[in-house]
């Protein structure tokens, strides 16, 4: 029973000289799926569209802001993002082991399937390896969605660290940028408190009694400062849109607002966030 025109080659889905950027243009749908499910043509591209799409791993956007910029002090954002990197490339290389484990067991599948004298056996083989083709291009895509976050960390420590002699001072331990951070951090989380309750709430109050008496005092002060400007910036921005409120009130509509409008690109929800690195 001849089943190799069923099969991909090992060296159409793996490149070892440019494995993180492997493609993964070869996935295909499965045929049976296709009837089965009587697909159009725009139905299979969607299909395609999830399959080869990466979705699922981390945006720039994410990794700069949500990941990175949550540590407030360049110091710190720096070595989260060194942190993140190492558990990539960890990552990456357990992955590249998944992968030449998967296309060596599709190797030995089809010198099994070849010396199989039963058809049917040999169809329960190939199944198998079938599998391993699928579970290659699966792996395949895992790079990619590493190499784009590998990418976004680079790039937030290349901002603060553009040359080797720059990275240096974030790869000591730091007594005096540590304590910056955590007078931050402790700022930052007291004013949420006052923005969202008015005061400081009992366990950032007991954090910050915690520290050296000198840093209480900044980390409070920073507290009232930078929440007094946040809600100073929510009166400012709640005036500029007092105008749509006012119409709204006026209509006869009950319409829920939609969070996302494209019909106003200038909808600002927010106040301004810091995005340089400023400490608050």
């Amino acid at each position: 029973m001849d089943t190799t025109s069923n099969s991909t080659s090992s060296s159409e889905l793996i490149n070892e000289k440019n494995i993180v950027s492997s493609d993964v243009a070869e996935i295909k749908i499965s045929p049976d799926y296709i009837q089965r499910y009587n697909l159009s043509d725009y139905d299979l591209k969607l299909i395609e569209a999830s399959v080869k799409t990466d979705v699922a791993g981390m945006t720039p956007y994410q990794c700069t802001h949500f990941v990175a910029q949550s540590q407030i002090t360049p110091y710190k954002m720096v070595r989260q993002a060194l942190m993140e990197l190492e558990v990539r490339y960890h990552s990456y290389n357990e992955i590249k082991n998944n992968l030449r484990k998967a296309d060596i067991m599709r190797q030995k599948l089809i010198r099994q399937r070849d010396s199989l004298p039963d058809p049917l056996d040999q169809e329960m083989c190939q199944i198998d390896i079938d599998k391993a083709d699928y579970d290659i291009t699966i792996y395949k895509r895992k790079f990619n969605q590493s190499e784009k976050e590998i990418r976004s960390f680079i790039d937030v420590i290349k901002r603060f660290a553009p040359t080797e002699e720059d990275l240096q001072k974030f790869l000591v331990d730091d007594p005096e940028e540590e304590r910056k951070y955590w007078v931050a951090r402790m700022g930052k989380q007291a004013a949420m408190d006052i923005i969202s309750y008015g005061r400081v709430g009992s366990g950032n109050m007991d954090s910050i009694a915690m520290m050296a008496e000198d840093d209480q005092l900044l980390a409070l002060r920073k507290a009232v400062e930078y929440s007094g400007l946040v809600q100073a910036g929510l009166s400012k921005i709640s005036m500029d849109v007092q105008t749509t409120v006012d119409k709204y009130l006026k209509s006869e509509t009950t319409e829920i607002a939609q969070l996302y409008d494209e019909s106003k690109e200038n909808l600002q929800l927010t106040a301004q966030p810091k995005v340089d690195g400023e400490t608050i």
